[in-house]
């Protein structure tokens, strides 16, 4: 079994973030509009909102299951993309449903700022080691 590559997954962890936080913006957007009265959305339904966002993530090159893989997470996505009997996957977008989207993403998005920080951690500690070896070999 190879080593872990620090680097490799911190990167990989900011990807993430970038694509978590793009999801952010569009359900503030959503919510804007809807709060505001705008009646139109450019998403349509939680069918469209689903998909938005599995082509944020797609843009990402990361797999959903990946993004999302806290359970709050996975259960938010497929009752959007397969519908729940909490409510209709082509109903209209309302504001409850926008208001805890929001609240799941920015939860997600916690989730790998914490995660980030840990791997950063250890790419800190994988150079401080690289260096101690390093001025060891000199002497």
């Amino acid at each position: 079994m190879g080593a872990i590559n620090t680097s490799q997954m911190l990167a990989t962890i900011r990807s993430r973030m970038d694509a978590q936080q793009q999801v952010v913006a569009l359900l503030e957007s959503e919510l804007q509009k809807s709060i505001l009265g705008d009646t139109r959305t450019d998403l349509g339904d939680l069918l469209g909102v689903a998909g938005e966002v599995e082509t944020i993530y797609e843009e990402a090159g990361i797999s959903v299951p990946d993004q999302m893989g806290f359970n709050a997470g996975e259960r938010w996505l497929d009752a959007m993309i397969e519908g729940s009997t909490s409510f209709d996957a082509t109903q209209a977008v309302d504001q409850d449903f926008l208001r805890q989207a929001l609240y799941q993403a920015r939860a997600l998005l916690g989730e790998l700022r914490i995660e980030e920080q840990a791997w950063n951690g250890e790419v800190n500690s994988e150079k401080t080691l690289r260096k101690e070896v390093n001025d060891f070999a000199k002497i």
